[in-house]
Order: C-alpha cells, then structure tokens, then sequence
C-alpha cells in the first residue's frame, strides 16, 4: 500500500485521544465514531481498486467471462448475473445470497487466493470489545467457514447491504460499514488498513480506512457494469494471495501468539523481536484517523523488560526517535554536565526507532490519486451524522451509561485548518528502556505529585535547552521506580519543538484538557490595554503588524497547572469516597466538566483559568477538605502563571521571554507543587463516580495481579 508522496500532509495532526471512542453502548459508540470522523475523502471507483491489487488484463477478463458463463454463474450472453436480480418482495437477506456464488466464483479463478466469501448476518463475530455488531457478510482468511462464530480479526473485507437507495439507506449503510472498518482497525494491532464494500439496489461502492483518512468510491451499477465488479474481487483475492495478507492490510511484522491462554504479540523493530506481556494503552487504536498509538510492555531476545510503541506520524514529520536525539544533543550543548545528566534522568530512556518496512520499502498510508489520470477528481465529503440506524435489531449492548458528550473524542482533528491535499503518514515504532506507571493511574497522591515535579523538572531542562514540548499531560508523565526510589520522566515528544527565529505561525498542538488556553484560541490574551492617540482613524495602516502566534515555555508550564488541577477535580479521596456522599461527587463531576469540557472554544473552561476569585471559591465549594489542604495553591499558581503572561506579553508585538522569567515562573510553579506533596500525606486517590463514570486515557479493566496501578511508558 506504499506509494510515493508528491506533496507535504497539510492536515493538521490528530493530538493524544483522552477519551475512547469505544463504549458498550454500540449506538453510542457508533456516533461517538461517526462525530470524530466527520469525513470522508471520495475518489473515482478505479483509482482505489488499484490500490488493493492487480488488476485481471483485458484477455484475462475475458477469460474469467467465459468461466463464469460456463459456470451458470452470468448468462450466455455475459450481460447479466444469472441469480442476482433486483431486489423484489424478499428479504435482504435473500436478495444478497446469491451474491456468494457470484463472489465464490471470482475468487477460484484467482492462484493461492486467500480469502473466502460467507454471508451470515445473523451472527455476531468473535470481539475482545464487548463489540456486538453484525456485518451482512465478510472476506474471512480463514478457511475454516464451519466455526460456530469468526472472530473480527479474521475478517478481511466486509459487507453491508442494503435494498432500497434512499437517503435512509445510504446514511445506514455507510454508518455501519464505517463502524465494521473501525471496529478492525482497533481490535487488531496486526492490521495496517482494511477494506469495506457497500451495496445500495445496484450500486456498489469500495472503502479504505487507513491512519491517514478514510476513502469511499464513487459507485458502480455491478449489475451493469459487470467488468467492474469482476475486477474489484479478482482484485481483493490477489492481494490476499501471500501468506501474511499484506495487500488486505495485515502487518507481516506483527505476529500473533498464545501464550497460555492470552494472546500476545511478536512486533520486528529493525532486526530485533519483541514479544508483548502485557497492553499498556491502546487509545490512540480508537480514532480511526490519527496515530493509531498502541503501547505494550514487553521482553527483548534476552528476558530484559520493555515497553514498545506502535504508531503512525504524519509523513513529513521527524520521528520520536530523532527529535529526542536532537533535545539530548541541545541539552548537552547548553547545559552544566549535572545538569545533563539530571536531564538524562528525567527523560523517558530510547532503545532504539525504526520506521516499519515492508518488502524493502517504508510503510506508508496510500494515496489513491498519485499517478492516476482521475488526479484531482477527489474530494471531501462530510458524514451525514443524523443518527438513524438500522430496522433490523441488533443484540443490545450492556455497560456504561451516559450522554454522547463523555464519549467524545478531545483530540483536535483538522481544527482551524483547511485540507490542501490528502494526508499520508508513515508507521514507525519506538522501543524504551523506561517501563512505568502514567501519572493519571498513580493512586498514591504524594507519589503522584512527586511524578508531575518529575516532569516539571525535565520540563525545565527542556526550555533552558531551547525546546517546548507543546503536548505536556497526565499521559505523557510517568512514575518509574527502581532500587533507588521513584522519580516522574517526560515522555511523548513527537510534538516538541526547537524556539528558533522562524515566524510560522504554530500548528494547535496538545491534549485539549491540558492545552495551555492561548493555545486552544491561537492568539495571545494577557495583552496590555490598547491605547490610540486621538483622532486616529480605525482604519490607519500604520500599526505594527501582529507577530505570528507562537507556543512557548509559559503554555508548556500552564499544561503543567491544568494537570495538577485535573488531579484533584478528577479524583476525590478515597475517606470522602467511601462517605457515600454522591450528591458532592456529582456536583464536583460537573464543574469538572465544565473546567475539562474536551472540546475547542469553550468559554467555561477560559473562565476557569482565568477568573481567579471565581476559581478560588470553585475550589473551596467542590474540592473535599482533605485536598484543600493540599491544593488550596491552585489560584496561587493560575495567579503566577497570568502575571508571567503580562510581563511577557506587556511590550507586545514583542515578546519579553527572557531567562529570568524562564527561571522565575519554573521556580515558582515548583514550589507549588512541592508545597502541596508536603502536604498529601498517605492520602489515596479514587476517580470520581467510578460506578459509572466514561473512563479516560488507556484505562481498562485493572488485572487481578494489578488492580491499583497500570503500567505505561511516557
């Protein structure tokens, strides 16, 4: 699927996913899906078939022709399917069975074609997700079609049907077909891309979902337009002909094992094989655009503990790997050698990063319009998000309850930004040495604090080697213990960014509840009064042109504030936790949502930062008493971080970031945090409205072995 690139991605990045976009709920997981897509890209039916495989030569077609005629599966003349009609007065269901003759007999004129046809939409394929969903039918590599049910990663290309082609249907159809892609894209780390196939009467269209987009083609009558649909699968069963798949999307460097009874897996990283032992956060797999970030610990050839990260960056984009390199090379450069070392200490440790290579060749998302005569025939198309789904029933799905609002995704998608072409991106992995604990599922408060001063202080390490890290959050810190101790380590620096003299205007970049708020409004707030001399018109050219807006150290330091102020609104102790006092939780769980509303431009969430007397009394009313004893700072450092934002902004259009501020502000917001772990005490943490709350960032289900802590690199 690898195809040369001729331009730049112009597609802003998708950032770290805080909440999944995966619920027991299967309506409102679906429109949870469908509400962060919102798009898709719609090319010509030729150019996306050629992206699946060969396609039969005209002598070759023929051939298959004749072979179906013979077959009784066309009529003599070749013009027509001999059983698939029009849909009449039967079921859909009846309507589409013939179609597995007609698709069965396409296949078996394929050499070592490796996939298989089966209609069966009464029954629910095999899911680790709670997935209850029933494609119409599927592709499966297995052989095996006796099994009493097929899981969803042995499924390679589905299939939704539909009988009438009305606005209704359509919508139907493309909503499922889109939560069936989804759906493999997310349950199966070996799968790189996935195909889907719609059908609405006679109209047939073909899907792709990779990490960079997802693509739909303009329809084909396949009653009339015979070639066509015989193309399309003689297509499909030639890319399944290899023994890994790879053209149906599988990864032929990931594989699959038992161990025991789990099921692990065995990622290739260069020329090294490490075998997984346990997930440690797959939530970037829930976007189906985006990342596509999956963590796992893991042991190397030699027994030695690990974590690995599997990822998608976009395709002009330098790796992890690379830009930590370069932050050592500054770090070194421009800091004392105790300093360095300290800094080495307080940044996630890399083994080594490799981008992932298939047949020789980088592994990159296609770009169905490369080459192809059709060359600027595609566009975007939104997604009808009006949320009818199917008449015909679906198993009902068990498990959290809740509005669509908590299940929506908080990455920033393509916001403030236009598409100037279509988005590639390329698969890499990234292999650390440093395995630990993300300082969201830290239990223990005072450790929790001691994690984030962890990360604050390479935070500090970072800016005075000339860095912003521009995506600093509770995911992106960890808790790693050793023989000596504990000690909090950045990580996550695939956004992090040189301060230099370029006067680009920069990319909104961060996690949204932690996104420094001139970030989340792209401009700079704390300005000094506007002051005109008299009679000066409103229309005078003649004002210094505004500089473009740029992140710096004070939005990494503020990143740091919302994630210590989301600690204690996020969480109650666990003393006030077992007073059985719902009605404060539920009171503190709304103005959480208010401060942390996951979505761009919220005034509430402004005023929260902004407003410090308001902010002060939010605290005093919500916060228990055994955390206001530790946090009553939490205005003191909104306080400090606003007065470091006037004194830079105060000669604007310049801006006075010199290292006195550097140290000031990075001195003061440790003594914040410092201050408030003197205080913590033994005091354990406990998430608000856990019976029934929307879980966050990478939380499962906590093992028996491990129930307080999960396990996570930075």
């Amino acid at each position: 699927m690898a195809t040369p690139h001729t331009q730049k991605s112009q597609v802003l990045p998708p950032e770290t996913v805080l909440v999944p976009r995966h619920t027991r709920d299967l309506k409102l997981g679906r429109e949870a899906v469908l509400t962060d897509l919102g798009k898709y890209l719609q090319v010509p039916f030729v150019s996306l078939v050629k992206c699946v495989g060969a396609m039969p030569s005209r002598q070759r077609l023929e051939e298959m022709r004749d072979n179906l005629i013979q077959s009784k599966i066309l009529t003599d003349d070749g013009l027509e399917w001999k059983d698939f009609i029009r849909p009449a007065k039967m079921s859909e269901e009846t309507t589409f069975k013939p179609l597995e003759g007609i698709i069965s007999g396409i296949l078996e004129q394929v050499p070592s074609c490796g996939v298989s046809y089966l209609s069966n939409p009464n029954q629910t394929p095999l899911s680790e997700r709670h997935n209850t969903f029933r494609p119409d039918g599927y592709l499966l590599r297995a052989s095996d079609q006796t099994a009493p049910r097929m899981p969803w990663f042995d499924i390679a290309v589905p299939f939704e049907f539909k009988k009438e082609r009305d606005a209704k249907a359509l919508r139907d159809n493309e909503h499922k077909i889109i939560w069936s892609i989804h759906n493999i894209m997310r349950e199966d780390p070996c799968r790189r891309f996935a195909f889907g196939i719609t059908i609405e009467i006679t109209q047939l269209r073909l899907w792709l979902s990779n990490r960079a987009f997802l693509a739909v083609t303009e329809p084909i009558n396949c009653f009339e337009d015979i070639d066509g649909a015989i193309s399309l699968f003689y297509a499909l069963g030639f890319a399944s002909a290899s023994t890994s798949l790879k053209g149906l999307g599988w990864d032929p460097t990931v594989e699959r094992i038992y161990v025991g009874e789990k099921i692990q897996y065995k990622f290739t990283v260069g020329d090294e094989v490490f075998t997984t032992t346990r997930e440690l956060a797959t939530y970037g797999a829930d976007s189906m655009v985006g990342r596509g970030t999956r963590v796992y610990e893991a042991t190397d050839a030699k027994g030695k503990k690990l974590a690995i990260k599997d990822s998608w960056r976009e395709i002009d984009c330098q790796s992890e790997g690379e830009i930590l390199e370069k932050i050592l090379a500054s770090c070194e450069k421009n800091l004392g050698a105790e300093e360095f070392a300290d800094a080495k200490r307080h940044f996630v440790g890399v083994r080594l990063w490799k981008d992932v290579t298939i047949d020789g060749a980088s592994d990159e998302t296609a770009n169905p319009m490369v080459g192809d005569e059709h060359n600027g025939s595609w566009k975007w198309e939104p997604i009808d998000l009006k949320t009818i789904f199917s008449e015909r029933p679906h198993l009902s799905a068990t498990g959290d309850n809740g509005k669509l609002s908590a299940f929506l995704p908080t990455q920033l998608g393509t916001v403030g930004r236009k598409d100037a072409g279509i988005p590639q991106r390329v698969h890499a992995r990234i292999v650390f040495n440093d395995v630990g604990v993300a300082v969201k599922d830290v239990t223990s408060l005072a450790d929790n604090l001691s994690c984030l001063s962890g990360g604050l202080k390479a935070l500090s390490y970072l800016h005075k080697a000339g860095w912003v890290h521009r995506d600093f959050s509770v995911g992106n810190v960890i808790w790693v213990v050793d023989d000596n101790g504990g000690i909090g380590k950045l990580g996550d620096f695939e956004y992090a960014k040189e301060i230099d003299s370029c006067t680009s205007h920069d990319d909104r970049t961060g996690t949204m509840h932690f996104m420094a708020v001139e970030v989340e409004y792209q401009e700079y707030i704390f300005l000094p009064p506007t002051s005109l001399p008299p009679g000066r018109s409103f229309r005078d050219t003649s004002l210094p042109p505004s500089p473009p807006f740029r992140m710096n150290f004070l939005h990494d330091i503020e990143s740091v504030w919302w994630a210590y102020t989301w600690i204690f609104f996020y969480h109650t102790d666990a003393i006030t936790a077992n007073s059985n006092n719902n009605s404060d939780a539920h009171a503190q769980w709304r103005q959480f949502q208010l401060a942390f509303p996951g979505a761009i431009g919220r005034g509430t969430r402004q005023n929260f930062f902004i407003n410090i007397r308001k902010l002060q009394e939010t605290c005093n009313s919500i916060l228990s008493d055994t955390f206001l004893d530790v946090c009553r700072n939490i205005p003191h450092f909104a306080q400090a971080l606003q007065d470091s934002y006037r004194t830079a902004e105060s000669k604007y259009p310049l801006l006075a970031l010199d290292n006195s501020l550097l140290e000031n502000i990075h001195r003061e917001a440790a003594g914040y945090l410092d201050d408030a772990q003197q205080h913590a005490g033994d005091i354990e943490l406990c998430p608000l409205l856990k019976q029934k709350r929307p879980r966050l960032e990478g939380e499962t289900s906590p093992t028996p072995n491990n129930a307080g802590k999960r396990i996570r690199h930075g």
